[in-house]
């Protein structure tokens, strides 16, 4: 079995763990794809694109992505490396000359490299509090600000994160180009890569295509919905829209060995560490991030993540494996993170483990679908699937969903016996589906004088 295909096989243990997470955590809409070598082998909708009108999600909804926007601003930079046009050492000011001060030294040491890898020292987001207003600033703000000095450190001292940093990029893209930000995108990535479903910033000929943001989830509250807001000339940090086959199509192009966009070796350039850091080291655009959880492998995995108000948004590619996650929700509070990370756990864990999945040449597989699903008791919520010719059991509650994951061994029929891995779940005893007065399946639990676990819908 291909670990495609053996990744196929944990489709329902993914889409019934992510289903049950929208349902627990009450979250108004997500949207998740994976990709995998050569095609999008998942693509799902939960939820709702408008909690209050219950507006189902789909796969043509627009999510606002936020800081995803840098890759994007971030592949344009590149993409005029590559034709010669600037220098990623280039000083900023060299392009935009408006960028200096008498009040910050700091401004004429930086360059466009630590721009894009966010080791300017320069402000986060400016003296303008667009994200309390959503009012965004205007290209004379965002000179008046650079004017009055905007550097907190010195060049390559430290990452300090800078949505004003990516606004100049925007800027620089311009100046280089010599077409606006939006202009320069559409021809020079949308366009290449088929993307239909991604816009440079939102305005009323789009609007009605986006899922309507939310805001946080408190106790005995309902969610109240999240004003959408253009992000002005910010866009180049923060204002893209998309979805998720879009997102894929953008890192397909990113996947090594295709020149869609440009060589391999700025590829390579943008996706290795250009500076380290305490959480996830920065390459040129991309976070850089070494995924772990439970007993699984680590994973490299460059991405990013993205949050604007209403939307939290979490993509990444593993290059090794040619596999892209992408995690899109319409809330401030939406764990994108905690999903793709918990997909990528799964997927990780299988490739760990692929022996013990391994199909039997000649030996037929069991079928488990009849017993397959939730089932409920005193103690909790339980969830098995079948991955190969193994039954597979976990907490669908649990945000590690590999961490408590069992594997069990088939007996015969619908008797299965407890892995060794966890102590206190009763190893090597056995465990049994029956056949309840409903016709229904019961799960007998052995290790509490046969206590029954039964099935759970919601």
């Amino acid at each position: 079995m291909s670990k495609k295909e053996m990744f196929k096989q944990a489709l329902h243990l993914i889409d019934n763990w992510l289903d049950f997470q929208v349902y627990f955590k009450e979250i108004p809409g997500v949207a998740v794809g994976i990709f995998v070598e050569d095609e999008i082998i998942f693509k799902r909708e939960y939820g709702y694109a408008n909690l209050e009108e219950k507006t189902k999600l789909t796969d043509q909804h627009l999510f606002r992505i936020a800081s995803h926007s840098k890759l994007f601003t971030a592949t344009a930079i590149m993409k005029l490396y590559h034709e010669e046009k600037l220098s990623i050492d280039d000083k900023v000011s060299k392009h935009l000359p408006w960028f200096s001060s008498e009040n910050d030294k700091n401004l004429q040491q930086v360059r466009i490299r630590h721009l894009l890898t966010h080791t300017s020292g320069m402000t986060r987001d400016g003296k303008t509090a667009h994200w309390s207003t959503l009012e965004f600033p205007g290209i004379e703000e965002i000179k008046s600000q650079t004017l009055e000095g905007i550097s907190f450190f010195g060049t390559s001292e430290l990452v300090k994160y800078s949505n004003f940093g990516f606004t100049v990029l925007g800027q620089v893209i311009e100046a280089v180009s010599g077409q606006s930000y939006a202009e320069y995108i559409q021809k020079e990535i949308f366009d290449p890569l088929e993307m239909k479903n991604t816009i440079v910033d939102i305005d009323e000929t789009n609007l009605p295509r986006h899922a309507t943001g939310h805001k946080i989830k408190f106790p005995r509250k309902e969610r109240e919905t999240a004003k959408h807001t253009p992000a002005k000339i910010m866009h180049s940090a923060t204002g893209l829209s998309s979805n998720v086959e879009d997102l894929i199509k953008f890192y397909r192009a990113h996947i090594f060995e295709n020149d869609v966009l440009f060589p391999d070796y700025i590829k390579r350039e943008m996706q290795r560490v250009q500076f380290k850091d305490k959480t996830v080291d920065r390459g040129i655009g991309f976070g850089i991030l070494e995924a772990k959880g439970g007993k699984i492998e680590t994973t490299k995995i460059v991405g990013h993540g993205g949050g604007y108000p209403g939307f939290i948004t979490q993509s990444g590619l593993s290059q090794k494996d040619k596999v892209v996650i992408v995690v899109l929700t319409n809330a401030v509070d939406g764990p994108a993170v905690t999903l793709a990370l918990g997909i990528n756990g799964i997927l990780a864990h299988l490739k760990k483990e692929k022996e013990k999945f391994k199909l039997e040449k000649d030996k037929p597989v069991p079928d488990f679908k009849d017993i397959i699903g939730f089932y409920s008791s005193d103690w909790g919520i339980s969830l098995f699937s079948q991955i190969g010719p193994k039954l597979v059991g976990l907490g669908p509650r649990d945000e590690n969903p590999v961490e408590f994951m069992a594997t069990y061994d088939h007996k015969e029929g619908h008797k299965f016996v407890a892995p060794k891995e966890f102590p206190f779940a009763s190893p090597g005893q056995e465990m049994e589906f029956v056949e309840g007065l409903d016709g229904e399946k019961i799960f007998m639990d052995s290790h509490r004088g046969k206590s029954k676990r039964y099935r759970f819908s919601y």
